[in-house]
């Protein structure tokens, strides 16, 4: 049916059939996310993703997630996109992805906040007279900023996570390093300041703020919530494209750190691109043994046994795509593949 060259023309072969079953046709590229509570970390179902291009005024592709959190959008563009994710009972996410049709984007992961809910880690620099008042009033101004407003477009909550980030940039160096008080302070307004730097778009800065934290509050020993923050390091290495810092960050992690196979399938992915078959397909396995009933997991590890001319093995995963999930996006590529294979 077609020659087995490279990841990236067997991605495009298989979107080019996707795309064919879907009403509003644009292009051969793809993102795929998973939803889940900030809370609790439970998959949200029935959540709305609304995706539409930044430089385009068309009609926007609108995705639901399934029981496991998980939505899928084909025929985009190459381009920016804007990614609005909306759940009954929670703030609404809003985002950007940049999509190709040449590569396939790891998977976008969205943490929604329960809608009563305000997150504001600084605030103890309210309480104690070491920290200036315009320090204070600098925090205090920005974390307001940073809060998520109904109605607000995805460029309106960037430009106010652009000026919650002045603040905190204002606030940091007047917050004293020489107490243990005001040490804990700097440290929870530098992971705000990782946050902030995240929805501004400056993912290289988001990246540099933690790892200031990792040496100002290094991870010694198994702590959760420094075991969190790297794994949430590890996540940003693989977005900005630093598969080598990503992979061996995790490598120093506990196994049981990771609770989530989409850091796996990322960093999979990510070796695919890069035409290195045989180290994607050791991640992806990885993903399929944290979790079994995962469909893109076998996706993906199919995609690797093809480039890895592993045909039997391809197809088994493939068939177990289709048993996983029959009438989803990748089902449909599985079966391709699997004709394709015979």
């Amino acid at each position: 049916m077609r020659k087995l060259i490279s990841i990236t023309a067997l991605v495009m072969l298989s979107l080019v059939i996707a795309a064919e079953a879907t009403a509003q046709v644009r292009g051969r590229g793809r993102l795929q996310g998973i939803v889940t509570d900030e809370a609790t970390g439970k998959p949200i179902q029935g959540a709305t993703a609304t995706l539409s291009p930044s430089s385009e005024k068309t009609q926007p592709i609108v995705a639901k997630t399934d029981e496991k959190g998980r939505w899928s959008a084909l025929g985009l563009t190459a381009g920016k996109w804007n990614i609005d994710i909306a759940a009954n009972g929670f703030e609404t996410g809003r985002g950007s992805a940049a999509v190709s049709e040449m590569q396939m984007v790891p998977m976008i992961r969205t943490q929604l906040a329960p809608a009563a809910r305000q997150e504001e880690p600084a605030a103890a620099a309210v309480n104690t007279p070491l920290i200036p008042q315009e320090a204070v009033d600098a925090i205090n101004e920005g974390q307001e900023l940073l809060k998520t407003k109904v109605g607000v477009t995805a460029d309106e909550a960037k430009g106010d996570a652009k000026r919650a980030v002045a603040n905190f940039e204002k606030a940091l160096p007047l917050v004293p390093v020489d107490n243990p008080e005001t040490q804990q302070i700097r440290q929870q307004l530098m992971q705000v300041m990782a946050q902030a730097y995240y929805r501004a778009a400056d993912l290289p800065k988001a990246i540099s703020m933690l790892e200031q934290l990792n040496v100002v509050d290094p991870w010694t020993t198994p702590d959760p919530g420094l075991t969190q923050r790297n794994v949430l390091l590890v996540n940003l290495y693989l977005e900005h494209g630093d598969l080598e810092k990503g992979k061996a960050l995790l490598e120093r992690l506990p196994a049981s750190a990771v609770t989530d196979p989409t850091v796996y399938t990322n960093i999979g992915v990510l070796f695919l691109n890069k035409n290195n078959p045989a180290d994607a397909l050791t991640y992806f396995t990885k993903a399929v043994d944290l979790d079994p009933k995962r469909a893109d997991s076998y996706y993906y590890r199919g995609l690797s046994q093809i480039q890895l001319k592993k045909y039997k093995e391809a197809r088994a995963d493939f068939a177990q795509v289709i048993a996983l999930g029959p009438n989803t996006p990748e089902a449909k590529d599985a079966k391709e593949y699997l004709a394709s294979l015979r």
